[in-house]
């Protein structure tokens, strides 16, 4: 199948973004990877007016460690976090979910605000997010908000996005010393979308076991030990 006609507008930078979709809110749809938006452009199930192309800015690319959380990028790719010296140091949670994504050649274009903007419950990078505790920067013309994890993802495919705002970058916290975490996905083969997969972030005090494609986002419990 082929989309629906469409107009192709190019961002370098975040105030191109916002002001795109001021102007076309819900008609506009931001292309990064577009390794989840080309499918669903390809089944009609959207028919968006534009697309926004952000992939080539190197504003939106930046991938830093910042106080105690590494962020990442809106145009950042799932490989260039892989592929991050010290990844396993900084967020080892993250590092031992990134292989379970797709296939290398799926991560090396689909980007990881792309993935958390699609909420799909299934999705490896939500999960995570959550488990951490972490939060999107959420941007549009009119300001800008920080939103946790368990807030921005409302159900299946559903976010607290609203129409002319779009997911900036991510923050995923740091490891704590003393912190120990595991990840775990269960599917058909490598590559599939996950039939149920675990995060556990285990402290001193605490262990927080977070649960994907059970459910319509993924679900976190938390226990004192």
């Amino acid at each position: 199948m082929k989309p629906a006609a469409f107009d192709y507008l190019r961002a370098d930078n975040p105030q191109q973004v916002v002001q795109h979709l001021a102007q076309f809110g819900d008609e506009a749809r931001i292309l990064a990877g577009g390794q989840s938006l080309m499918p669903i452009l390809n089944m009609r199930l959207a028919q968006p007016q534009v697309l926004v192309d952000i992939s080539r800015s190197q504003e939106m690319a930046e991938l830093v460690a910042r106080n105690t959380a590494l962020e990442i990028g809106a145009a950042v790719t799932q490989g260039a976090v892989q592929a991050r010296p010290g990844l396993i140091d900084e967020v080892p949670l993250l590092a031992m979910a990134l292989p379970w994504i797709s296939h290398f050649q799926i991560r090396n274009r689909g980007t990881v605000c792309g993935s958390l903007a699609h909420a799909d419950p299934s999705a490896e990078l939500p999960l995570v997010l959550c488990a951490l505790n972490g939060e999107v920067e959420l941007v549009s013309s009119r300001s800008s908000r920080w939103v946790s994890a368990s807030d921005f993802f409302t159900g299946m495919l559903s976010t607290s996005r609203r129409p002319d705002e779009f997911l900036r970058r991510a923050r995923f916290p740091q490891a704590k010393a003393g912190q120990a975490f595991d990840f775990r996905e269960f599917g058909l083969r490598h590559g599939d979308f996950a039939a149920c997969a675990v995060a556990v972030v285990a402290s001193r005090n605490t262990i927080r076991i977070t649960v994907g494609g059970v459910a319509d986002k993924p679900t976190s419990r938390e226990w004192p030990q």
